[in-house]
């Protein structure tokens, strides 16, 4: 099976399968090489039948495939790899899952994690001014992820680029394009401020 680069998740039941975070560690895993249950119970510390489960919903939802079958100690075990390198769950799917509590709950922790993370470039951030910078880095996500998605959309396959040109040429117009949305620059700009 060759893994696609991409895949950018559409359907609001597969997004829901990244709201768990036992699936995104498998997901992760898998993008890195193939794996059998068992490798994934002693990797997660999880029992077998859980692991089995979410493997069933991630293979169901065409986000792992079987790629082998071994028979070890005279057992069949079949070894999983994920379809995608990186997967994108859709910017167009935030109002579909706006009643998701899991997947609120996700995108809450994230960012969060965003918020902390500006910690490791040398950013500080009072308490006073956390609120609003959750709320900021809510809204540049969610506009860089729908940047990310129409940028794939214009995207010439036709025309190849050495790897290392195509990434930086992607990030050149992704500044771009987001530099002229308004929001997204106001946004910025506002956060820029509540940084220390």
């Amino acid at each position: 099976m060759k893994q696609a680069g991409l895949k950018v998740i559409n359907d609001p039941d597969n997004a829901k399968l990244f709201s768990d975070p036992i699936r995104r560690q498998i997901l992760h895993l898998l993008t890195h090489k193939e794996m059998s249950a068992a490798d994934l119970v002693k990797e997660l510390s999880k029992n077998y039948s859980s692991i089995v489960y979410h493997l069933k919903l991630l293979e169901d939802a065409e986000l792992v495939a079987n790629v082998r079958e071994e028979i070890v100690q005279k057992k069949v075990q079949v070894f999983y790899r994920a379809t995608a390198w990186s997967f994108h769950v859709s910017y167009y799917l935030n109002d579909a899952m706006a009643d998701d509590d899991e997947y609120l709950a996700w995108q809450t922790d994230l960012n969060s994690r965003l918020v902390n993370g500006l910690e490791g470039f040398s950013y500080e951030l009072s308490d006073e001014n956390r609120d609003r910078a959750l709320e900021l880095m809510r809204i540049l996500y969610l506009h860089q992820k729908k940047e990310f998605e129409d940028r794939s959309l214009i995207r010439v396959t036709e025309v190849q680029l050495d790897p290392h040109v195509g990434r930086y040429l992607s990030h050149i117009v992704a500044d771009m394009r987001l530099l002229s949305d308004k929001v997204y620059k106001d946004a910025l700009e506002e956060l820029q401020t509540l940084l220390k």
